[in-house]
């Protein structure tokens, strides 16, 4: 009995035991996960929050409208239309794989192992956010991806404004184009408020008005499902379209000038004499900027750099050339002006003047006899100023052809314009470190050796001579942009017209002697004049060469290699007494001036003062 009840006393005991136990292993769990509790909804309550409500809601941005551009009667320039991109959201894709191959066969030029890249390439930070694998999908492909979309779970359509380009090659050089954001500049200060995926300005006016054109993105909130449907949205900050620009180009007179240089080489500028402002200003060949709206393709860009003529170079303001005769008027103001000639001064031209053991040959061989100042300019005599050369400092001429924009940048609203170079003897013994020959003023005085200028240039020196003496900064803003900051618009690019140093007299001398190069019979441009009553033109011829050649060894263009042809010149202004438009021509390797380049400069010049007529008509 005692046995029996000793057994009963150690189970008894064995149980109180047992229980104490499984109560301190009961309270230690109850601790841990009350402690467990505390943690998550005191110490990590509000990242736990935040982490279930991205789960439930997420964040997607509105993209900004670009503010549209318009040439001077309000024509759109640049314009924006919709796109659809195609995006993937890593944070609700199981089955990578799947997803990949499957869009793979929904959309063109998109491989699997792209898609997977990007996908195990994305840091777990960042597996919330949208990531673009391409942008822009055309209407077949956007119609496979949302018939199949059930079976890709993490992918999206998002729509985008794109940059549409109307006339697309025939202002690409002013308008510019866009491309992608880098690394480097996302790093920058600058860029803080950009995303991986914009698009900016690259060149041209929408590189130049970048900040205010882009707008300001909006903020949307979206509620998602498990799978990443969108179950729901609403606009938290609304987007704010980029402001409008308007430019000075007349896009009618930009287009008809784009069709004359046809598959020429070169260029055309023509501005208003009046105040400064670009009415048309072409580079051929061009480019079609439409191809940056979105990525553009390897193809695309190979084919563009590689080409031999260069389609990016926007040579109106990068193409520095010898000016070649274009010059002489501006040789002749300065002789004038610093009274080392008169109107009626005269030379003797034999066809070559002799300085020292150098011969100098004038285009004429045989020579132009007796030569003053008006025939000079009328028939292009070199020899004239091959004597003015012998009594002018180059200091003095490159200090007066500064007054005329030379040498020096311009300030046109685009940022990739090269200055050109007006020499004087400093800059020579700098660069070359040799001192200053007559000689060299000799080259300089009939636009060639070191000088050198841009179409544009040449374009404004001849408002000089349209508008008897004022030079105005040559400009493509119209009408300027509204800042922020003010309830008015603002003009950013303010013209401002300088004077010359040049008397009536002998402006009025250097524009008559500009007149007879096109009307006078003998004129190296007769051909080209303009024979309706009140629209006549005066202008100036120019041939620059290329390669050094004895006129015994020259050929006839047509047996001269197009590449070691001279470049073809020609600057005018119309109509005479009153002028509304000053043009410069280039045709690169075009022979002579007044054969190639002055009969577009004329068909230009007729086109735009009949729109003129037309327009004052009503």
């Amino acid at each position: 009995m005692a046995n029996v009840d000793n057994s009963r006393k150690n189970k008894k005991e064995q149980i109180a035991v047992n229980g104490r136990l499984i109560m301190i292993i009961m309270a230690l769990i109850v601790t841990c996960i009350t402690f467990r509790l505390w943690y998550i909804q005191i110490v990590k309550g509000d990242y736990y929050n935040k982490k279930s409500q991205d789960n439930r809601i997420r964040t997607r941005r509105i993209r900004a409208l670009r503010g549209i551009i318009t040439d001077r009667n309000g024509e759109i320039l640049a314009d924006n239309s919709l796109a659809f991109n195609l995006q993937l959201i890593p944070e609700n894709i199981d089955e990578i794989e799947h997803v990949a191959r499957l869009l793979a066969t929904q959309v063109d030029d998109l491989d699997a192992e792209t898609v997977i890249n990007i996908y195990n390439k994305t840091p777990y930070s960042l597996y919330h956010k949208p990531l673009t694998l391409k942008k822009n999908l055309d209407p077949s492909e956007l119609a496979r991806v949302e018939a199949r979309k059930f079976e890709l779970p993490g992918i999206l359509i998002e729509t985008e404004p794109i940059r549409e380009y109307p006339y697309d090659e025939i202002c690409s050089h002013i308008i510019g184009y866009l491309g992608f954001i880098n690394d480097q500049e996302l790093a920058l200060p600058a860029y803080l408020s950009y995303a991986r995926d914009d698009l900016v300005g690259r060149s041209g006016i929408e590189a130049r008005y970048q900040e205010y054109l882009r707008g300001l993105d909006g903020i949307r909130q979206v509620e998602v499902n498990a799978r990443g449907r969108e179950l729901s949205a609403h606009t938290t900050t609304p987007a704010q379209a980029g402001q409008n620009l308007e430019l000075t180009i007349d896009i009618d007179l930009q287009q008809y000038a784009f069709e004359l240089l046809g598959g020429e080489v070169g260029s055309l500028v023509a501005i208003n004499p009046e105040n400064g402002e670009i009415l048309a200003l072409v580079s051929t060949p061009s480019f079609s900027n439409n191809l940056f709206a979105t990525r553009i393709s390897a193809k695309d860009w190979q084919t563009i750099n590689d080409d031999p003529q260069h389609p990016l170079q926007n040579r109106p303001i990068q193409g520095r050339y010898a000016p070649g005769s274009t010059i002489k008027p501006l040789i002749a103001a300065v002789a004038l002006t610093d009274q080392v000639i008169t109107e009626k001064t005269s030379f003797t031209c034999t066809g070559s003047m002799t300085l020292g053991q150098s011969n100098f040959r004038c285009w004429n061989r045989y020579g132009h006899g007796k030569v003053d100042l008006f025939r000079s300019l009328a028939e292009s005599c070199d020899v004239y100023y091959y004597n003015l050369a012998t009594r002018m400092p180059i200091d003095r001429i490159a200090a007066y052809g500064a007054t005329f924009g030379l040498g020096k940048l311009s300030g046109i609203e685009l940022q990739e314009e090269k200055s050109g170079l007006m020499p004087c003897s400093s800059w020579k013994l700098k660069n070359v470190h040799a001192q200053w020959y007559t000689g060299d003023t000799i080259s300089v005085c009939i636009g060639q050796g070191y000088l050198t200028t841009t179409p544009l240039q040449v374009a404004a020196m001849y408002t000089v001579f349209a508008n008897r003496g004022i030079y105005y900064r040559p400009h493509l803003v119209k009408r300027g942009i509204e800042l922020p900051t003010h309830s008015s618009t603002d003009n950013i690019s303010s013209a401002g017209g300088t004077r010359v140093e040049i008397s009536e007299p002998h402006m009025q001398a250097i524009r008559e002697a500009l007149w007879q190069v096109v009307n006078d019979k003998r004129g190296t441009a007769y051909k080209s004049r303009i024979t309706r009553k009140g629209w006549e033109m005066a202008g100036k011829t120019g041939t620059a060469q290329v390669v050094k050649q004895n006129l015994e060894d020259l050929k006839s263009g047509e047996e001269t290699p197009w590449r070691f042809r001279d470049h073809a010149w020609f600057a005018a202004f119309a109509p005479y007494n009153d002028p509304k438009i000053a043009i410069a021509v280039l045709i690169e390797h075009g022979g002579h001036g007044g054969s190639t380049a002055a009969p577009i400069a004329k068909q230009a010049i007729e086109f735009y003062l009949d729109k003129i007529k037309q327009k004052t008509s009503y």
